[in-house]
């Protein structure tokens, strides 16, 4: 966020369950839900979503849940439950168990969401939480909700219906099609050989990072313009290290636009071709929280190519629990080192791919 921009200040509970949606980026089902806050402003951090666990594997997800809270060094969480079981207050148990796991924490609410409507865990007076619970949007159109919707907008962000349609929403082109777009990148993976073996890695990599720069620009106020052939030959340059080290660690101020360029790469960019891509825009995703996107991109681009390096880290890392401010750390690291080694002349000499 921006320094100066006004901060959306969610303070009901029915603010919190409007803003799961929009913090996962689409709205769950049959899926627990937890917000990790942080003092001393209630800042918002990782929200996580898990699918509902069958009751034997209950005791499981919980470890997974309390683990990931634990290292996201929260003060305060939120917690939801999705689901359509009829079952007066479903998963209650389970809710039971999480707060005495985080019973050192504050509990800001707990919530039962079903058929448009939510019921809190925590309280059932009939004055504040009525026996037929609250409908869901009751507090969409109020200002907390209405900023965090305009933030999201000028992330290029948007709340889809279900987790199928944020996938779809990234998903590479198909038949035709693709093998178009296939035939494109193969071309482009040729000239930048060709260009590398005639020019030297450093300069072929110094070519695509001025052009990465220039395309980057276009998406700063979407929607950008992209064409095929730019398509293909930015989404092949990313198999160079060099470029994608440098696309990775790129400033806080160039990520918006850097964002959106790599999403309508995804759409762009057919198997195998696509696996640079996805991990790139992963481990920028990673660094600002994560969620259901970042594992999407993750399982394609291990699809696309089980051995890509930036992929299997990224699996290692999730897989390890670690913290989207671990993850913000290593790229810090990894920009000082790559301007460290710039500036010795050093940071353009060998050619590395994945």
């Amino acid at each position: 966020m921006s320094q100066g921009r006004p901060v959306a200040r969610l303070t009901t509970p029915a603010q919190m369950v409007a803003s799961m949606p929009v913090w996962l980026g689409f709205v769950p089902t049959e899926s627990l839900v937890v917000m990790c806050c942080h003092e001393p402003r209630g800042r918002m951090g990782l929200t996580l979503r898990l699918d509902l666990p069958l009751a034997e594997h209950e005791s499981l997800c919980l470890d997974d849940v309390e683990r990931r809270v634990r290292q996201e060094k929260a003060t305060r969480v939120v917690i939801g439950v999705y689901t359509d079981d009829p079952e007066s207050f479903p998963r209650a148990e389970m809710i039971d168990d999480l707060r005495m796991r985080l019973s050192d924490l504050i509990i800001t609410e707990a919530v039962l969401v079903r058929g448009g409507r939510f019921w809190s865990y925590l309280c059932q007076d009939p004055r504040c939480c009525p026996p037929e619970g609250t409908p869901v949007d009751t507090a969409v159109d109020e200002p907390p909700l209405m900023l965090l919707k305009a933030e999201q907008v000028l992330e290029g962000k948007t709340t889809l219906p279900d987790r199928s349609a944020l996938e779809a929403s990234l998903a590479g082109p198909s038949f035709l099609a693709a093998e178009a777009a296939k035939q494109r990148c193969a071309q482009a993976a040729t000239a930048l050989a060709k260009q590398v073996d005639s020019e030297g890695v450093g300069f072929a990599c110094l070519l695509s990072i001025v052009d990465w720069n220039d395309v980057r620009e276009r998406f700063v106020d979407p929607p950008g313009e992209l064409t095929d052939d730019e398509a293909a030959r930015l989404a092949v340059s990313i198999a160079e290290k060099l470029v994608r080290d440098v696309l990775a660690t790129s400033d806080e101020r160039d990520l918006p636009g850097l964002t959106l360029l790599l999403e309508e790469l995804c759409r762009r960019t057919p198997a195998p071709y696509d696996a640079p891509v996805c991990a790139l825009l992963g481990w920028i995703l990673y660094g600002k929280g994560g969620g259901a996107l970042l594992t999407i991109l993750l399982e394609r681009a291990l699809r696309s190519d089980p051995d890509h390096e930036l992929a299997q880290l990224l699996d290692q890392l999730l897989d390890a629990q670690t913290s989207p401010g671990r993850i913000r750390e290593i790229t810090q690291e990894a920009r000082d080192e790559l301007r460290s080694s710039a500036s010795r002349g050093g940071g353009a000499r060998r050619r590395g791919r994945r």
